[in-house]
């Protein structure tokens, strides 16, 4: 689909950008949650939670947009239908089925919009992915921290 913009379609845009924006900040915002030794299981909590963070920005921002446009919403209808007579003089009918998009324009709205929002987009899965690779080497550092720091680990 081509990505072209008319004035038309910028008119919009300001909300959009702000819901993206928002995507990204919150990735720009981290910070490790604790730093104390022996808080194994807060460790685990705070990468646990920022890792379903990072995926609930891309799942709210980037995913729908993507849906609509390479998962159009389509309805089965019947295309034709054949009528054939059989030996005995019976009627058949055969129906053959096709898919149809249910809203052509809306598809041409959403490719519109998703080739004007794809920088916008790709900002936001980056900076979630930044987020979740920093948020992973923070918990090993601080896991690796706890190890070396555990006292079951000295002979007396």
């Amino acid at each position: 689909l081509p990505c072209a913009t008319s004035s038309r379609t910028r008119a919009g845009s300001t909300g959009q950008r702000i819901d993206q924006d928002m995507g990204y900040s919150s990735a720009a915002t981290y910070k490790w949650g604790s730093d104390r030794s022996g808080a194994g299981d807060q460790n685990l909590s705070v990468l646990s939670a920022e890792l379903g963070s990072a995926q609930d920005q891309i799942s709210s921002t980037v995913t729908p947009r993507l849906t609509n446009v390479l998962a159009p919403v389509v309805d089965l209808v019947i295309d034709k239908t054949i009528t054939t007579k059989s030996d005995a003089g019976e009627e058949i009918k055969q129906n053959v089925f096709v898919r149809k998009q249910v809203d052509p324009d809306f598809l041409k709205l959403c490719a519109t919009i998703l080739c004007r929002n794809a920088k916008l987009l790709r900002q936001v899965v980056l900076a979630n992915f930044h987020k979740v690779h920093k948020c992973v080497g923070d918990y090993v550092q601080a896991h690796t921290r706890d190890t070396q720091n555990d006292s079951r680990g000295f002979s007396y």
